[in-house]
């Protein structure tokens, strides 16, 4: 016998009614609401009993970050061409050449000094680098430290020459002389026990400068501080391209020279760079004491490979040149003394 058929419908009906009177619910008659739930804004004026808190267990203690390092600064791209020292003297990073010599104990000399500003730097950079006379502040065999526009410098003993009178310098020789910050290459006009006077080619026009003895510097020919060479490279894409340099220290067989070239991508550690270091056997002199004549042949940075120009008219006695090429019109009016050198004999002109 099944449990439905022993639970009649009757008992069904009047055991729902007896669980409603008790106060039960169902799901037809549901509750009514709580008034004051439903409708009031305003909290009762009967207090209510504190909310009861449950306890919590006390936070487990984590140990603190520690501060992240500070990120390094950038580095520079390209070469760093200056080394800034605690001492607050700048120096020449990338020099690699001879660094000792006989202390200078002048009060001025001349040295290779730091020719490259920027805005909003008071202090020049040795990214480019020029032949200068300045006061000596200190120094030893090592080096030579020296002040300007508040600022120092030091440079490698073998990089400075004592500023004195040159000797046997006579009118006529060809020197290097005081100029502005920088200098020139000039004629000996006139010279005494106490003075010299320049003549220079300065902006197209003729200077004379009458100037100390020891503001003029002698050459060292015909490789030494000063001078002036052609020069080629071994390796790279111009072995046979031959740049116009000036001499700064000789080493046995290598030099270290100046090049007025920006070498750009593709010339390995040439790229960046003004000063560089070749061998003495790919170097021409270039002896400025000798002026080129009208139509000689000649070599210059315009055509280095064909080496096809020509000494147009000679300025001044040498001071300067005004050339012709055989392919085309030259880029510039005139050409520095120093800049021009004759033709060597293995750049030969092209026929």
């Amino acid at each position: 016998m099944s449990y439905a058929k022993l639970v009649s419908p009757t008992f069904v009906a009047t055991l729902a009614l007896t669980v409603a009177a008790c106060g039960g619910s169902s799901v037809e008659n549901p509750p009514p609401a709580d008034p004051v739930k439903d409708t009031s804004t305003t909290p009762s004026d009967a207090p209510s009993a504190a909310p009861t808190a449950t306890p919590t267990a006390a936070p487990e203690a984590k140990p603190e970050a520690k501060p992240a390092a500070p990120a390094e600064p950038a580095k520079p791209k390209g070469l760093v061409h200056d080394a800034d020292g605690p001492d607050g003297i700048r120096r020449w990073a990338l020099w690699d050449g001879p660094k000792t010599a006989a202390a200078i104990t002048t009060p001025k000399a001349w040295v290779v000094a730091p020719n490259m500003g920027s805005l909003g730097s008071t202090q020049d950079s040795f990214a480019a680098v020029r032949l200068k006379l300045v006061t000596v502040l200190r120094a030893d065999a090592n080096e030579v430290v020296y002040e300007e526009r508040g600022n120092k410098y030091a440079v490698p003993a073998a990089l400075a020459r004592p500023a004195v009178a040159p000797k046997g310098l006579k009118k006529g020789a060809f020197a290097i002389c005081n100029f502005g910050q920088s200098h020139l290459v000039g004629r000996i006009e006139a010279v005494d026990a106490k003075s010299a006077t320049c003549a220079l080619w300065f902006m197209k026009k003729l200077r004379k400068e009458k100037l100390p003895l020891e503001e003029v510097l002698a050459f060292e020919a015909p490789l030494g501080m000063g001078s002036y060479a052609m020069v080629h490279f071994e390796g790279g894409p111009d072995t046979e391209t031959w740049y116009p340099a000036q001499v700064f220290v000789v080493s046995g067989e290598d030099a270290w020279v100046e090049i007025d070239t920006q070498f750009g991508n593709g010339y390995g550690e040439r790229e960046g760079r003004r000063v560089h270091k070749v061998k003495t056997s790919n170097m021409r002199p270039i002896d400025v004491s000798k002026p080129l004549a009208v139509g000689a042949p000649c070599l210059t940075e315009d055509n280095p490979r064909s080496g096809d120009c020509k000494v147009k008219k000679v300025i001044e006695g040498g001071l300067a040149y005004e050339l012709t090429f055989k392919d085309g019109q030259p880029f510039k009016e005139e050409w520095d003394l120093g800049t021009v050198a004759p033709l060597p004999k293995e750049a030969k002109p092209a026929k």
